[in-house]
């Protein structure tokens, strides 16, 4: 897949995290995130998601995203654990690759849905996962879905915050 504007020319591929991939991922989430909590815990989940996919320019990593399948009794739900991508390659479609990549494999998994969420003051996350589809969901609207002890057991996977805002997409 390739991008090119006046500026910039350069081929983005994405592929599988390898062990080796760490410290470029560690150096990345320090500039990608304001957050010491993020910076720690994107570094943690790039290792321990059950999915990892790393866009790569020139052999150098410019976007993460870490995600999920959750199962629960009656369906399959997918998870975005963290998606970052370098400040200077923000707005060129890195992100929604990622994001495209994520939804192919949850789906092939069997997710009906996709979710995440973010903290009301990431105005950048949440333009993002709308511009790509995605509708914040209420709580109650949650609970509706999945029902309630579901949406419980699902909203402590996805470390949930009260006044976190929640998104959700459905798969085709």
């Amino acid at each position: 897949m390739g991008e090119s504007d006046d500026k910039h020319q350069y081929v983005l591929s994405i592929r599988e995290f390898r062990p080796e991939d760490i410290r470029q991922i560690r150096n990345l989430a320090r500039l990608a995130f304001e957050s010491e909590v993020d910076r720690y815990w994107s570094v943690v989940g790039a290792q321990k998601a059950p999915y990892t996919y790393i866009a790569e320019i020139n052999g150098n990593i410019v976007g993460v995203i870490e995600f999920e399948p959750f199962y629960l009794p009656n369906s399959v739900e997918g998870h975005i654990w963290y998606i970052f991508v370098h400040p200077e390659y923000q707005r060129r479609g890195i992100g929604t690759a990622l994001l495209r990549k994520a939804e192919g494999i949850l789906s092939r998994e069997g997710a009906k849905r996709v979710w995440a969420i973010t903290s009301p003051d990431n105005i950048k996350t949440q333009l993002f996962f709308e511009k790509n589809g995605y509708r914040r969901i209420p709580l109650d609207e949650m609970k509706k879905l999945l029902g309630s002890t579901n949406t419980k057991k699902f909203l402590r996977r996805m470390v949930y915050f009260e006044g976190d805002i929640i998104y959700m997409k459905v798969l085709m």
